[in-house]
């Protein structure tokens, strides 16, 4: 057995024994149905705090749907059945929500993505993160391509967007300080190495998935075989060897 073979027969059985069950949210698992979840459980302050809310579930319905570049205000007020002149009690403009509305939403994956790894050993952690991270790309690609976009054309929101994304590199690097074997003469710095691996995965993710990129992919996308592919790459960047035989 030659060694990428016997790599991807680690990553099977390492992930396939283990007790950790990876769920990408409620219901179907697209961002806006886990926000109409929270509609019916949550407490607001206000009848305006709810309405706002519904404005936000409108709007990321209508962002996964239609789309950040063919979007118009009315859209979002045709999906949360409210008045034109509702919208603007709450927000400037059709960015003014788009922003707030995909921020809040790559929080809530960093958050969700942190849970799924926890608790879990040095492979699995890797592979559940980046198996959430298949799941949800799958359920929001919408939400994705407009995250995407915003960042290329809107500045307001990459200003707001790149701090959040620098901690969120800054803890992968923790990690692989952690848990990892790197060299002092590894080249570049533990932030930098973080940033290659994230990138890695990100960008590949959306050329799979979102834009169906056919020289990555000829049909549909196996999840676990992706999952297991990144993973054993990301595991022998960080610890110099293949992932551990079970």
């Amino acid at each position: 057995m030659d060694g990428q073979a016997a790599a991807r027969g680690a990553a099977r059985g390492s992930t396939r024994g283990a007790k950790h069950q990876v769920v990408v949210d409620d219901g179907e698992g697209r961002y806006c149905d886990y926000l109409a979840g929270r509609l019916e459980t949550q407490a607001f302050a206000s009848k305006g705090d709810r309405t706002k809310f519904r404005l936000k579930i409108a709007a990321a319905r209508a962002l996964e749907e239609i789309g950040y570049q063919a979007l118009k205000v009315s859209d979002v007020c045709a999906y949360a059945d409210v008045a034109l002149g509702t919208f603007y009690v709450y927000f400037r403009d059709k960015n003014d929500i788009a922003i707030e509305v995909v921020l809040e939403f790559v929080d809530h994956l960093y958050e969700r993505a942190k849970q799924v790894s926890r608790g879990t050993g040095e492979f699995e952690a890797i592979y559940y993160t980046n198996r959430f991270f298949i799941s949800a790309y799958k359920a929001n690609a919408g939400l994705m391509q407009c995250h995407v976009q915003l960042q290329t054309q809107v500045p307001e929101f990459r200003d707001l967007w790149q701090p959040r994304h620098f901690k969120w590199i800054e803890k992968l690097a923790r990690s692989i300080a952690r848990r990892g074997r790197v060299e002092e003469d590894t080249p570049g710095s533990l932030l930098q190495m973080a940033r290659a691996l994230e990138g890695m995965v990100f960008h590949y993710l959306y050329a799979v998935i979102i834009n169906r990129d056919p020289a990555f992919t000829d049909g549909e996308v196996d999840d676990d075989e992706v999952a297991m592919m990144l993973s054993t790459l990301w595991y022998r960047a960080v610890y110099c060897k293949d992932p551990p035989a079970t």
